[in-house]
C-alpha cells in the first residue's frame, strides 16, 4: 500500500514537470515570436519614415538640397538592415583569431594633415596631384566627400573639433590662445575628446601640429599620457631670421633660404611674407629631418609595440601649410611647365558682397592675389607646384605611419580618422590663403576606416561636419556619453554610406560670418546680412553667386534654418570695437574696392 502511494507520488511530480516543461517552451515560443513582431513592424516603420522623408525630398523640386535615398533594406551591395542601423551603438571588438592586445575596445590612430584641401587623388580635386598612400588609406575607408570644417583656421577648427563644440558658442572664432581658467568656462561641461579617452582607460599619445601650438594650446591642462616634445631649431637656420614664432622657431620652419619672393619684393618682414615656397636641399633641413619626418618616426616607433590598454594616438603633420618648402625630390615629381593653375574668371568677383571680397583681401597690405600677379608671370604656378610638392612629401609621412601600423601587432583592432582642419586656396576667388567661407577653405579630406575594413572604398556624399567625429567616436569605442555634443554621430553612415542624413554643415569664420553647406548648395551670410548662394550641380567652382535671384529664395531659406541662433561676441566687438576683419571691412567701403577685386559696387551677374 505504502509502495503504490509512492509510486502514484512519483506519477504525479511527473506529470506536473512536464506540464511546467512545456508551459516554459510555450511561453519562450511565444516570447520569440512577439521579438520578431516588434522587429519587424520597427522595420517597416523605419523604411516607411525614409520613404515619406524621399517622397517629400522628390516634391521640393530641382533646388532640393536633400539627397535621393535608396530605400532597399537586406543583404548585398554592402547595405545594412533597418534592424542594423537601429541597434544601439557598441563599442566595435576585434573578431580576429589573434587579438592585436588584451583589450577589446579599439584603438584609435587620429591621423591630422594642416591646410590640406580636397588635392588629393581620391577627391580629385587636383588631377595633377600624386598622393598615393593616402590614395591607398581612402581605399579601404568610408569616404565622407562632402566634409566641411566647422571654422576655416586652425586653432578654432581644431578646438572645435576636439571639444564638440561650435565656434559660434564658444567665441573661439581664431588663432588665439586660452589660459586654463578661461579654456574651463569656454568648455562649460564638456570635457575635450582625449580627457575624455584618457578618463575612460585609454592611454593617449600624440605628436606634431595636434592642435595650433602642437600637442597643447593650454598650458596646464592634461590631455595626454605621452606627447613628443616640441621641436628646437638648429641655430643655423634659425639665424636666417625668417618665419614664425620668432627666434624659439617652430613647426613651421624652414622658410627659403632668402626668406621667399614676398620678403625680396618688400625687402623687409611683412605680414603674410609666408605666402612664398622653396625646394630644400639638405644643409636646409636639420639632420633628424623635417619635423613632419621625425614626428612620422615617432608615430612608427609606437604603432610597432603592443599597449596594455587601447590607446588614443594622435599624429599631426605640418605640411602643407606655408611656407610651401619641402625636400627638392618632391618638386621633381611636379615639372613647372605641367602646371596648371585654378580656374578663376575675369568677372569672378563681380557679385560678391564687399564681406566677401574683405575675406579675399588677405594679409600682405597690398592685398595678397595682387602680390602675387606682381612677382612675376609664373609665381602663381610655382605656389600650385609648391603645394602640391608638399602634398605628396606629407602623403609619404602618413605612408610611413600606415605602414607601421598595418604591419604590427595593432593592425586587427585599430580605427583611423584622416582628417584635415580646413582646406587652402590657391587663388580660386582671388584668395590666397584659407580663412573664407567658400569650397576651397571649408572642404577637407575625412575618411575612418574601421577594424575589418567594413565599407572600404565607399563613399558618402551628404554634408558632414568635423563636429561630427567626437560623437561618432564616442559611439565607436563605446565611451560614456558627453554632455553639449553639438555634432552628429557618423554611425548610420558607417554602416550604410547611403544612409539619409539632412543636417547641413555649418562653417564659421569670426563673428557671425556663416556658410551653410548641404548636397547641392552652399549658402553664405555675413554678418551685414548680405549673402551667396551657388548650387554645386551646376557650378562646382562656385563662379556664379545666385542669391539675388527670386527663384532661390526657398533654398536660401531652407538652408539659412541652420545657420546658428546663437553667436557669442568677441571682447573686441562687446565693447563696441571693431575686430580685424571690421577694420578691413570699412577701409575697403571707405577708400573703394581695388579692381583686381572686381567691379564695384557688386553687382548680380547677368545670365
Amino acid at each position: 500500500m505504502k509502495r503504490q502511494k509512492v509510486i502514484i507520488e512519483m506519477s504525479i511530480r511527473r506529470s506536473l514537470d512536464e506540464l511546467i516543461a512545456k508551459r516554459a517552451v510555450l511561453i519562450r515560443l511565444l516570447v520569440a515570436v512577439c521579438g520578431v513582431c516588434i522587429v519587424w513592424q520597427r522595420g517597416r516603420l523605419v523604411s516607411a519614415q525614409v520613404f515619406n522623408e524621399h517622397e517629400v525630398s522628390t516634391r521640393v523640386g530641382k533646388t532640393s538640397d536633400t539627397p535621393t535615398v535608396d530605400v532597399r533594406w537586406g543583404c548585398g551591395s554592402g547595405l545594412v538592415s533597418a534592424e542594423q542601423l537601429q541597434q544601439s551603438s557598441a563599442p566595435l571588438r576585434n573578431d580576429s583569431k589573434t587579438p592585436a592586445a588584451g583589450h577589446e575596445q579599439p584603438n584609435v590612430l587620429f591621423l591630422a594633415i594642416d591646410d590640406l584641401n580636397d588635392w588629393i587623388g581620391a577627391l580629385g580635386g587636383n588631377p595633377q596631384v600624386k598622393t598615393p598612400n593616402l590614395d591607398r588609406l581612402i581605399s579601404s575607408s568610408v569616404l565622407f566627400s562632402n566634409a566641411h570644417c566647422a571654422a576655416p583656421v586652425c586653432s578654432a577648427s581644431r578646438h572645435a573639433v576636439f571639444s564638440g563644440l561650435r565656434p559660434s558658442t564658444t567665441g573661439w572664432y581664431s588663432n588665439s590662445s586660452k589660459g586654463i581658467k578661461s579654456y574651463l568656462k569656454t568648455l562649460g561641461k564638456t570635457v575635450p575628446v582625449p580627457a575624455h579617452f584618457r578618463n575612460n582607460g585609454y592611454k593617449t599619445m600624440a605628436a606634431g601640429k595636434v592642435f595650433h601650438k602642437g600637442t597643447s594650446d593650454v598650458r596646464d591642462y592634461t590631455y595626454w599620457d605621452e606627447a613628443r616634445p616640441k621641436y628646437k631649431w638648429p641655430e643655423h637656420l634659425v639665424a636666417r631670421g625668417h618665419g614664425y614664432q620668432g627666434k624659439s622657431g617652430g613647426h613651421f620652419y624652414p622658410f627659403p633660404k632668402d626668406g621667399g619672393a614676398i620678403y625680396q619684393h618688400y625687402q623687409d618682414g611683412v605680414d603674410g611674407q609666408s605666402l612664398c615656397w622653396g625646394a630644400l636641399d639638405s644643409d636646409d633641413m636639420p639632420v633628424e629631418g623635417m619635423p613632419d619626418e621625425q614626428v612620422a618616426a615617432w608615430a612608427v616607433e609606437r604603432l610597432r609595440k603592443t599597449h596594455e590598454k587601447p590607446f588614443f594616438m594622435a599624429v599631426g603633420f605640418v605640411r602643407p601649410h606655408v611656407p610651401f618648402t619641402a625636400p627638392r625630390k618632391y618638386f621633381d615629381l611636379y615639372p613647372l611647365e605641367s602646371i596648371k593653375t585654378p580656374v578663376a574668371p575675369e568677372n569672378e568677383m563681380d557679385d560678391i558682397p564687399l564681406w566677401g571680397r574683405t575675406l579675399a583681401y588677405g594679409t600682405i597690405k597690398e592685398g595678397d592675389h595682387r602680390t602675387v600677379l606682381s612677382l612675376g608671370d609664373d609665381y602663381w604656378r610655382e605656389m600650385v607646384r609648391a603645394y602640391l610638392a608638399c602634398i605628396s612629401f606629407v602623403d609619404a609621412q602618413a605612408g610611413k605611419v600606415l605602414e607601421a601600423l598595418e604591419s604590427g601587432p595593432n593592425s586587427e583592432n585599430t580605427i583611423v580618422v584622416f582628417w584635415s582642419d580646413h582646406g587652402q586656396h590657391l587663388g580660386e576667388k582671388r584668395h590666397w590663403r584659407k580663412m573664407a567661407l567658400w569650397e576651397e577653405s571649408t572642404r577637407v579630406p575625412l575618411a575612418i576606416r574601421l577594424p575589418g575594413h567594413g565599407n572600404g572604398g565607399r563613399k558618402c556624399v551628404s554634408p558632414v561636419s568635423l563636429l561630427d567625429l567626437y560623437p561618432t567616436l564616442v559611439d565607436l569605442c563605446g565611451l560614456p556619453p558627453v554632455h553639449g555634443l553639438e555634432g552628429i554621430s557618423l554611425l548610420p553612415q558607417l554602416r550604410d554610406p547611403n544612409s539619409k542624413r539632412t543636417t547641413p554643415a555649418v562653417s564659421t569664420w569670426q563673428y557671425n560670418n556663416h556658410a551653410v553647406r548641404g548636397l547641392n548648395f552652399r549658402y553664405i551670410r555675413y554678418r551685414d546680412g548680405s549673402e551667396e548662394l551657388y548650387d554645386h550641380r551646376t557650378d562646382p567652382g562656385e563662379h556664379r553667386n545666385l542669391a539675388h535671384e527670386v527663384a532661390y529664395l526657398p533654398v536660401k531659406q531652407r538652408l539659412s534654418k541652420a545657420i546658428p541662433k546663437r553667436n557669442k561676441k568677441p571682447s573686441s566687438l562687446d565693447s563696441g570695437g571693431q575686430d580685424s576683419y571690421g577694420r578691413k571691412y570699412e577701409m575697403l567701403r571707405e577708400q573703394g574696392v581695388p579692381e583686381w577685386l572686381g567691379a564695384k559696387p557688386a553687382l548680380p551677374r547677368s545670365r
